[in-house]
């Protein structure tokens, strides 16, 4: 085989690989990256809703910060819809709360002002999406997307309490506490909806997704109590966390080395 046949081989070569990846990208620019994604991201789960039961004291919920983290799987994709699934794992939230006792209350001169925040074990995650992929550029995609989330979350329970101390320290008293549990069924689903978009890069895709889920059951549910105050009568209610939360999550799909048949 002399020169000028390996010169026409390699040309012939190069001008094909150049049309497949051409014939590829103006087919589906998405297929040019890896199925796989790393997923993380920060969510804020909606604050727990109490239903006093009696008694005049209560304490304020507030949104309960926590994350996700995990892999995806794109194991259907075409050029205008994605089905995606993979496994997360987050850490399940508790409370997220502050409470005030007044100074007749407690062994105090002053008012007690405090805020306290507790998370159960980590979950896992299975999710299920359909994406809607919008071409808005070149190298810029909206993907509206829906779905479930399949949770594994085992059953159990979460407690906190406050206690008092007088000035010498010879007596101690339990004056506020809460207690909630999960569920008994240990698989729990949730509905999710999402607004997203993605950036193809040279070298990786980069997406970037507003999450919202809606938990088919509560996460927990439970009792506060306020107990042995120097003056008030006891108070007690409900306490319920719907586990509901908005996120944003971000993913990256690294580029594939070669093109495959």
């Amino acid at each position: 085989m002399n020169l000028k046949t390996i010169y026409f081989l390699l040309f012939c070569s190069l001008s094909l690989s150049i049309t497949k990846a051409q014939t590829l990208l103006e087919e589906n620019p998405l297929k040019l990256y890896r199925k796989w994604s790393i997923v993380a991201g920060p969510v804020i789960y909606n604050k727990a809703k109490i239903t006093p039961q009696y008694g005049e004291h209560s304490f304020v919920n507030k949104p309960i910060p926590g994350y996700y983290a995990g892999v995806e799987y794109d194991f259907l994709n075409l050029k205008k819809w994605t089905l995606t699934t993979g496994f997360l794992w987050s850490p399940e939230p508790v409370y997220n709360l502050e409470y005030v006792l007044k100074k007749e209350d407690i062994y105090c001169n002053y008012d007690l002002y405090d805020y306290t925040r507790g998370y159960a074990m980590l979950s896992f995650s299975f999710p299920l999406y359909v994406k809607r992929n919008i071409e808005i550029s070149r190298h810029f995609y909206v993907q509206p997307f829906t779905g479930f989330k399949f949770k594994y979350f085992p059953s159990g329970s979460a407690e906190m309490s406050v206690a008092v101390v007088n000035e010498d320290h010879t007596e101690s008293r339990e004056v506020f506490g809460l207690r909630a549990e999960s569920p008994d069924n240990s698989m729990q689903c949730a509905y999710v909806i999402c607004i997203g978009g993605s950036y193809l890069m040279k070298k990786a895709l980069i997406k970037a997704n507003l999450v919202y889920s809606m938990n088919f059951q509560t996460l927990m549910s439970g009792e506060y109590l306020f107990d042995n105050l120097l003056v008030s009568p006891r108070s007690r209610g409900y306490y319920e966390l719907s586990g509901n939360y908005i996120g944003l999550l971000f993913s990256v799909n690294l580029k594939k080395g070669r093109l495959r048949n």
